[in-house]
Parts: C-alpha cells; sequence; structure tokens
C-alpha cells in the first residue's frame, strides 16, 4: 500500500511540474505577442563566431580554439574523429 502511495505522489508531481512549465511557456508566449503587437522588436541574439583554420592534411576548416580530428588517421589533430 505505501509502494501505490508513493507511486501516486511521483506522479502527482511530474503532472504539477509539466502544468509549471507549460503555464511559463504560455507565459513567455503572451509576453513576446504583447510585445510584438506593441511595435518592440524582439531582442537580438547573441551570435558567437569563431576563428577556423584549414587542415594541411584533408583541406577541411576546423575550429582554432578547439580543433577536433577528423575520419583520417593521419589526423593532426587530437580527439575522437
Amino acid at each position: 500500500m505505501k509502494f501505490l502511495v508513493f507511486i501516486a505522489i511521483l506522479v502527482l508531481g511530474w503532472y504539477v511540474m509539466r502544468w509549471l512549465q507549460n503555464a511559463e511557456v504560455e507565459r513567455r508566449v503572451r509576453a513576446r505577442t504583447a510585445d510584438l503587437r506593441a511595435g518592440k522588436a524582439p531582442p537580438p541574439r547573441q551570435m558567437r563566431a569563431t576563428d577556423t583554420m584549414l587542415c594541411s592534411r584533408c583541406g577541411a576548416y576546423v575550429p582554432s580554439e578547439f580543433p577536433t580530428a577528423c575520419d583520417r588517421k593521419d589526423c593532426p589533430f587530437p580527439g575522437v574523429g
């Protein structure tokens, strides 16, 4: 019997969490819709560019900050390819 009560509490908690998440999404959608109707533009998205370099073996461009290995066995970059 205790096990069934425990399962019921878990299921109830899960439904409450889903309801809260859906309410938060609905609130954000309403806020964005109101902003668009009022003529306010959404804030620009932050984008981060990264420098690339040419691989001397295969000719592919790889990120210079954290280069990753390709499928070639003679790849000069470490990592899982």
